[in-house]
């Protein structure tokens, strides 16, 4: 009878622990699905905050769809022009300042200046 005892309950554990494990994993699975869902749907999130706003307000009777839209005037940027036309041609004193601006950074940190001097590869200009 001891026996028979322990096996019941036994069974009755084991079978409580697989219901625990099925509902604890379907849990689980249903919310990274739903999480999985919900990053499907951020696809659209761009579209819908640049979404041309509508107008509500119809004038003389025509429908907000059926009259015409001017189209946009072409807006021409100024380019800035150097003040001497040679200026694009000779860059040196602005490499000049440049090498003379790292080295004292240079020099300022710690860092060992090399002797013969910094050797500048590059500039690029960037304008905003």
């Amino acid at each position: 009878m001891v026996m028979l005892a322990a096996t019941e309950e036994a069974a009755t554990t084991m079978s409580g622990a697989l219901i625990n494990t099925a509902i604890g994993m379907g849990t689980v699975f249903v919310v990274l699905i739903l999480i999985s869902f919900i990053i499907y749907l951020l696809r659209f999130v761009p579209d819908l905050l640049n979404r041309p706003k509508k107008e509500t307000i119809p004038t003389q009777g025509a429908p907000v769809s059926a009259r015409p839209v001017p189209p946009p005037k072409p807006v021409s940027n100024p380019v800035p022009k150097p003040a001497n036309a040679d200026a694009k041609a000779d860059d040196t004193q602005l490499v000049a300042v440049i090498t003379a601006a790292i080295a004292a950074a240079m020099a300022e940190e710690g860092t060992p200046v090399p002797a013969d001097g910094l050797v500048i590869r590059s500039i690029k200009k960037r304008f905003k």
